[in-house]
């Protein structure tokens, strides 16, 4: 099997087990929820070993650092601008909302907090 079909079972197995666990917790069915994650999980390690060519190179390893800091970027600066307009209708309306919004700013901060560990120890680690 080549990659690009192992890409696309992968896909497939993904949105099978969106759309089974989105019916589990409608249905309100833990075992349903537990066997779809457990046929995807062990169909795509399974599929895994079939294939022949490499399926992770530096490209793949470049893209995903990339893709990783956009995304932290991107839910950091979201989740300060909810957390300040949740801030604001905590002032101005309901103070209930008040309790959301510090909530996601610690939680904002703890991953910021996190990231800087982990990046301290990343620099230590690999001289940089």
């Amino acid at each position: 099997m080549d990659a690009s079909a192992y890409w696309k079972y992968q896909m497939v197995a993904m949105a099978a087990v969106g759309f089974l666990m989105g019916l589990g917790f409608m249905q309100d069915n833990t075992v349903l929820i537990m066997i779809a994650l457990a046929i995807a999980g062990s169909s795509i390690l399974f599929l895994r070993r079939r294939v022949e060519e490499p399926l992770y190179d530096e490209r793949s390893a470049s893209v995903s650092r990339k893709a990783s800091a956009a995304a932290f970027s991107a839910f950091t600066v979201g989740s300060l601008v909810v957390s300040a307009i949740l801030f604001y209708l905590g002032n101005v309306s309901d103070p209930g909302y008040l309790q959301w919004a510090y909530g996601m700013a610690f939680i904002v901060c703890a991953l910021m907090i996190v990231r800087l560990i982990f990046w301290i120890y990343y620099t230590w680690r690999l001289g940089g």
